[in-house]
């Protein structure tokens, strides 16, 4: 495969955010587990778990996404590949990126106004109390990455890179 720049940046970029998302995940699963060993033998939950499990779940879906789209390893039902040409499979896979760039363009954009309306109103989470539009913002990060992994998967079509 070529090495692109764009191809070096999103490498680079879902690398970190793969990090973060793994990151995210054990910090959940220990938040829970603490949880839940707090609540049966000190009878007292461990304070903040609610917000915590939120934020990572948030951190782990936005973040670990963008891997999934650079490697095309989403779920994929082939039903029709053998089928057809290998062209035309060529081009459905192409069109399918493309739609992944429209859909996640648009829920970027549909994102704004609730993430303003986050930053207008100072909402806080429920337990912490913590500025709800630090959450949007780590979700405008993990959707850029998704964006840019997007973007050069489709660049990728287009200098022959195995599909």
């Amino acid at each position: 495969m070529p090495d692109r720049p764009l191809h070096r940046v999103a490498r680079a970029l879902v690398g970190a955010q793969e990090w973060l998302a793994a990151a995210a995940l054990v910090v959940m699963m220990l938040v829970v587990v603490a949880d839940v060993a707090m609540r049966h033998l000190l009878g007292q939950p461990l304070r903040g778990s609610y917000d915590m499990v939120s934020f990572s779940l948030l951190i782990m879906v936005f973040f670990g996404m963008g891997g999934v789209i650079a490697r095309g390893a989403e779920i994929a039902i082939d039903l029709v590949d053998a089928m057809l040409p290998a062209r035309v499979v060529w081009l459905l896979k192409a069109l399918s990126v493309l739609l992944t760039i429209a859909v996640i363009a648009f829920v970027f954009y549909a994102m704004i106004g609730p993430a303003g309306d986050a930053w207008r109103y100072k909402e806080r989470s429920l337990e912490l109390g913590l500025s709800v539009w630090m959450l949007w913002a780590l979700a405008f990060a993990g959707m850029a990455g998704i964006l840019v992994a997007s973007v050069d998967r489709l660049a990728g079509f287009g200098t022959g890179a195995k599909e």
